[in-house]
């Protein structure tokens, strides 16, 4: 019989809403239940976490990526995929994850499930504009979201959540910060105008923060990006924020590829993994298929 495997936690100390003392007292009681050692808490930048990470993922069998969706996604880009397996343990506010994965809401059941769980092969999206800039991520989306995140912290920091904050920030940035533009989209060599665009999704699973399913039809581990373009209006947007709550996303034009290219007739800020990324007026997108191999 093998030995069990060895977990490393490598811990965000900046993601969710509790207090440092709380936080490591989660912390240690899901450690102690699998036997892992707790990195990152003393680092103050996003800089030294993915060098600290990049260290214990050397160390261990299974790193245990403690924090919400912008510390995976930094991991995503930090760790060498080939050699690592990772694992993920829900501290953050919007956690796409975690509707993603099926988690609940007990970090000891989630913990449980790790160590009873096995390896997944999932895929991942390569996004950047050429070259220059390059990452890897599991939700992207182009339009009104960069403009939409900003206002949604906004709208946190004042006591709003859930449905009642992402409508009253996307309300507002409608209203004050994104003007729609258009542009020409290539799906695997297949060439497509689309005007008034509030809000492009490439994805590889179907949710966004707080649980939002945003782009039902995305699956995680079929070797194909998913993309579903908005061009409806405030009213359409509303309406998919309303079915996406429950039953679905129903608003938008839904198509799947493996490459995806998009030039913009206007520069627009693409959103990665729940962060703002970078301005620019093109865009291209590559499935990698089964490169992230996640444990749960």
């Amino acid at each position: 019989m093998s030995p069990p495997p060895h977990y490393c936690m490598i811990a965000n100390p900046a993601s969710g809403k509790l207090s440092a003392n709380r936080r490591y007292a989660r912390l240690q009681q899901v450690s102690r239940m699998m036997k892992a050692t707790v990195r990152g808490l003393d680092t103050g930048s996003a800089r030294e976490l993915a060098q600290c990470a990049r260290e214990a993922a050397q160390k261990c069998d299974v790193l245990v990526v403690a924090g919400g969706d912008g510390t995976f996604s930094l991991m995503l880009n930090a760790v060498d995929l080939a050699t690592t397996t990772l694992a993920f343990l829900p501290f953050g506010t919007g956690n796409a994850l975690t509707h993603a994965l099926g988690y609940g809401k007990n970090l000891l059941q989630i913990a449980a499930g790790i160590i009873g769980g096995r390896d997944h092969r999932l895929d991942l999206i390569d996004c950047g504009t050429g070259c220059d800039v390059r990452q890897k991520a599991f939700m992207t989306s182009l339009g009104i979201d960069g403009a939409a995140i900003r206002r949604y912290e906004q709208f946190r920091a004042r006591g709003y959540r859930g449905l009642k904050a992402h409508m009253a920030a996307g309300v507002t940035a409608y209203f004050r910060d994104y003007r729609p533009t258009g542009g020409q989209l290539t799906i695997d060599g297949r060439h497509k105008r689309i005007d008034h665009l509030l809000s492009l999704m490439v994805v590889k699973q179907p949710y966004f923060g707080m649980g939002l399913k945003a782009v039902p039809r995305a699956r995680w581990d079929d070797g194909r990006l998913h993309i579903q373009a908005i061009d409806s209006g405030l009213a359409g947007a509303l309406a998919g924020l309303i079915t996406g709550f429950s039953i679905g996303n129903r608003v938008g034009r839904y198509r799947c590829g493996h490459s995806f290219y998009l030039r913009l007739d206007t520069p627009l800020t693409l959103q990665v993994d729940g962060e703002v990324g970078w301005t620019s007026d093109r865009f291209d997108f590559r499935v990698l298929p089964g490169v992230l191999k996640l444990r749960y």
